[in-house]
């Protein structure tokens, strides 16, 4: 039922959207300050859009102009729009990055894309700052390159305005960015520690996302996920962008298991995972959990032990995308729902509290290894207990690592050391020729 009225809205918005012209022409990057003005946008349904004078200059944004939307009755799909002077081109910048004040956090926000006739792309985001500047990344990986000219904005879809403050939002420095900064695609396993991987996540209805510092461990990283007040039951986060990772989650008929290390405030939170293709192709596998306690655990999600009525896995196509669901089926609740995630691995992930914790800083050496040459290590006293995952997150080996010396047996690869150290949990590349 919520889907169809939802495609009612869309078909409503395209008709109305499909006749529109403006004054001018415009181009991106769009920072108000010269060029765009309020004659370039197009007006419909309940939408007002114009370019003022920055109200809060500062704090976020120090503009001295800023584009701004009134909501005030209409349709719930008002907003307003600029035409372009080219079609956008997403070969090598592929978002499109917007500063964004609104009076509430938890506000959708669409941003669509139109071209030829009965031709659109559309991108929602969610903002999480109330009464502040904050930016926001739309992500158009998947639209059509040279096709789309016109640049829609719809503020507080699906709701109907009221022209209050409320209902005001302002707006600046539209422009398009390569999202990833240069950076490496993100893959298995993910542990948000490595600065030279693009850890960005997608989120979508009412999902908000961001890698932040872990609130039980100033030495670790994990993913933080508000499940938004305007959430609906099924807002989720997609794990890295819409591209998925660099490598297929490597299924196989007897392994199908990946571990994911959560937070959530209580027992028995539904989470689901789902494992899916790029591109919309409609292969894909979910699968749930239930959480056993308030804080820290790791959940164990086996896709050979799908949802009831969901797909079961094709473990011959390749599965880039996964997919986390906090309180999966609840609705956001008034002030949100903050969960968090690290360490997703395929297979057997790292077991918090392996030890004995050492005194001092942990080496291994030598580094690289020569196949067959055991490894050996200091800062650990006589041993250790370590787990090594190969290239794509599987459990390797496990056991003692002893200061002296230590046969793995492994064959040729990169690896990652997984043991305690003095600040926690650490992670040690290990290279063996």
């Amino acid at each position: 039922m919520h889907l169809q009225r939802y495609d009612a809205l869309l078909a409503g918005a395209f008709f109305v959207l499909s006749f529109s012209v403006v004054s001018a022409q415009v181009s991106l990057p769009i920072d108000f300050e010269s060029g765009t003005t309020t004659a370039d946008f197009t007006d419909f349904d309940g939408g007002m859009a114009e370019v003022i004078a920055n109200p809060g200059p500062g704090a976020g944004n120090s503009s001295a102009t800023v584009g701004r939307i009134v909501r005030d009755g209409g349709a719930a799909w008002a907003g307003s729009l600029l035409t372009l002077d080219a079609p956008l081109d997403f070969s090598e910048a592929s978002s499109i990055r917007m500063k964004v004040w609104s009076p509430r956090q938890g506000v959708r926000i669409k941003l669509k894309l139109e071209g030829p006739p009965e031709l659109s792309y559309e991108v929602d985001q969610w903002n999480t700052t109330q009464g502040g500047w904050e930016e926001m990344h739309w992500n158009f990986t998947n639209a059509l390159s040279m096709t789309f000219d016109k640049l829609v904005f719809m503020f507080d879809f699906e709701t109907t305005g009221d022209g209050s403050d409320e209902s005001t939002f302002y707006f600046d420095d539209i422009e398009q960015v390569d999202a990833s900064g240069g950076l490496a695609q993100l893959d298995l396993p993910c542990t948000f520690e490595d600065e030279t991987v693009d850890q960005t996540t997608y989120d979508f209805w009412g999902a908000a996302s961001q890698v932040v510092v872990d609130p039980t461990n100033p030495n670790n990283h994990v993913v933080e996920v508000v499940k938004m007040p305007t959430a609906v039951g099924w807002a989720g986060t997609m794990i890295g962008t819409v591209e998925g990772f660099a490598n297929p989650v490597p299924f196989t008929d007897e392994e199908q298991t990946v571990s994911v290390r959560v937070w959530t405030p209580e027992a028995g939170t539904p989470i689901l995972l789902k494992a899916e293709m790029t591109g919309g192709n409609p292969f894909y596998t979910e699968t749930i959990q239930y959480t056993s306690q308030a804080g820290w655990e790791t959940l164990e999600f086996n896709f050979g032990n799908e949802l009831p009525g969901t797909p079961e896995l094709e473990t011959g196509f390749p599965h880039h995308l996964l997919v986390i669901f906090f309180g999966f089926g609840d609705e956001g609740v008034e002030g949100g729902t903050t969960y968090y995630f690290d360490n997703v691995y395929f297979g057997e992930g790292p077991v918090v509290g392996i030890g004995p914790t050492p005194a001092e800083e942990v080496a291994l050496f030598p580094n690289p290894l020569t196949q067959g040459q055991p490894l050996s290590g200091s800062g650990f006293g006589q041993q250790t207990d370590a787990l090594i995952l190969d290239a794509m997150g599987r459990k390797a080996w496990q056991g003692t690592l002893h200061r002296n010396g230590t046969d793995l047996g492994l064959e040729s690869g990169a690896y990652t050391v997984v043991f305690q150290g003095p600040q926690g949990l650490e992670r040690q590349r290990l290279l063996i020729q």
